[in-house]
C-alpha cells in the first residue's frame, strides 16, 4: 500500500468519509485504498464508500492493547461493505456483556468516531446498526 493512499484514508476518516480503492480492470473494491489490485494485479482509482454492509464476523476484546484497556470490553467486527470491500472496525449500538444479541449478517453503517485515550485523540472506524 502506498503511505499517500494510507494518508490519504486517515484523512478523509479524519472528516467522515470512508475511502477505497476499485480495479479498473476486474473492478474489485479494497479498502484502506491499494494502489494495485490483489485480485488480478491491475491498477486501481481511489473511490468513496457509502459505509453500509453487513456484519460477517466478531469478536469481543477483553485483552486489549495498552491504548485501549479503558475501553474494555469492547466489539471488533468484520464488515462486508455494499460495494464489496472488508473492513474491521469497532462494533457500537451492542452489548459487549451480551454478544449473543449480535447476528452476522446484520445490517450495518460506516460511522467515524473521535476516541481519547491518555493523551492520545484519534478517528476510528466504527459501525452502528441500521
Amino acid at each position: 500500500m502506498s503511505e499517500g493512499r494510507l494518508s490519504l484514508f486517515f484523512k478523509e476518516l479524519e472528516t467522515g468519509r470512508l475511502t477505497g480503492s476499485k480495479c479498473k480492470s476486474c473492478g474489485a473494491v479494497f479498502t484502506p485504498p491499494r494502489p494495485l489490485c490483489s485480485r488480478c494485479g491491475g491498477e486501481t482509482e481511489i473511490i468513496n464508500l457509502k459505509g453500509e454492509g453487513t456484519i460477517e464476523s466478531f469478536t469481543v476484546i477483553h485483552v486489549p492493547p495498552t491504548l485501549l484497556k479503558d475501553a474494555c470490553p469492547y466489539i471488533l467486527a468484520l464488515v462486508k461493505l455494499k460495494e464489496g470491500a472488508l473492513i474491521m472496525g469497532r462494533l457500537l449500538g451492542y452489548d459487549p456483556n451480551k454478544p449473543e444479541e449480535i447476528k452476522i449478517g446484520s445490517k450495518v453503517r460506516f460511522e467515524a468516531v473521535r476516541e481519547k485515550h491518555g493523551e492520545k485523540e484519534e478517528t476510528i472506524v466504527a459501525f452502528k446498526p441500521l
